[in-house]
């Protein structure tokens, strides 16, 4: 499981890296400076609270405990203090994966993630498109109160990131 974590966090980190490495800011040759420079040290920023957290994680998985060779021959108590102590290891790397999959989004940029969502919602679309045109009128009210909630959990996200926000473009009514 270890390895597995290993893999998946590293393969997490490097992608977030290379993205940092070929994201290009936009804009003026004045704007572009100073947006540069910001756009850097956010860069800096996220990737040392990556490395940060990619130290933790190793140092939760140095410093956990291995399972008994006894098992079966442990107490009741031994068993489910030993249970408790991966939970809370497994708890903390839980939550540094997050925090790395946070920083992540912040290196994607706004751009990004709006076209991410947006992709995904376009499937949600041709179904309620579809549902319209069959008329089938409460599976068509189901569908957009799921893009509702998909939108403002979007949005939250945004603002969770320090993102600009911008407006989806996927609409259920009216067309788009």
């Amino acid at each position: 499981m270890k390895r597995h974590l290993m893999l998946i966090v590293s393969t997490v980190v490097v992608g977030g890296l290379a993205w940092v490495a070929f994201g290009q800011p936009e804009g003026s040759a004045g704007e572009r400076g100073s947006r540069r420079g910001m756009w850097r040290e956010r860069r800096q920023k996220a990737v040392a609270a990556i490395e940060e957290q990619l130290g933790k994680i190793k140092a939760g998985m140095e410093s956990s405990p291995a399972r008994p060779a006894n098992w079966r021959e442990l107490s009741e108590e031994e068993r489910a203090k030993f249970r408790k102590q991966l939970s809370k290891a497994r708890q903390e790397q839980m939550q540094s994966i997050a925090v790395i999959e946070e920083e992540i989004a912040k290196l994607k940029g706004r751009r990004s993630l709006t076209e991410e969502h947006e992709k995904s919602m376009s499937e949600l679309k041709a179904i309620h498109d579809l549902a319209v045109k069959e008329k089938a009128t409460e599976t068509v009210a189901h569908i957009e109160k799921l893009v509702a909630a998909k939108n403002k959990v979007f949005e939250e996200k945004m603002k969770k990131l320090g993102l600009p926000e911008r407006p989806a473009r996927t609409r259920t009514r009216g067309g788009n």
